[in-house]
């Protein structure tokens, strides 16, 4: 994939959170945090990258970063939007939940 198209990709995905009817204020803060997005898309890339054919959950994702917000999560799934992080087809349970979580892959991986 040309490198232009998949940064345009993923800047694509970013600006689809924000919605018509949003107030001011978060069109505001969207706009403040696009210089670190690709930071912490990169970041989230390179996670994916180093577990490999294992892959990762999003729980498993915001343990590695130490986070309990929605940024990593978040990055994440603009990174899927772009096609660069993919569903395994695997799921994984987490704790006494039960609930499954889907384990995610690098797409150099699937």
């Amino acid at each position: 994939m040309n490198i232009f198209k998949q940064v345009d990709d993923i800047f694509e995905a970013a600006r689809r959170r924000i919605r018509e009817g949003d107030p001011d204020t978060s069109f505001e803060a969207a706009q403040s945090v696009i210089p670190k997005l690709n930071e912490i898309q990169q970041l989230v890339e390179d996670y994916a990258i180093s577990r490999s054919y294992f892959g990762f959950t999003d729980y498993e994702l915001n343990d590695h970063f130490q986070h309990q917000g929605s940024t990593y999560r978040t990055r994440r799934s603009e990174l899927t939007d772009a096609g660069i992080i993919v569903d395994s087809g695997r799921r994984k349970q987490r704790g006494g939940s039960g609930r499954n979580h889907i384990v995610w892959l690098h797409r150099d991986f699937k």
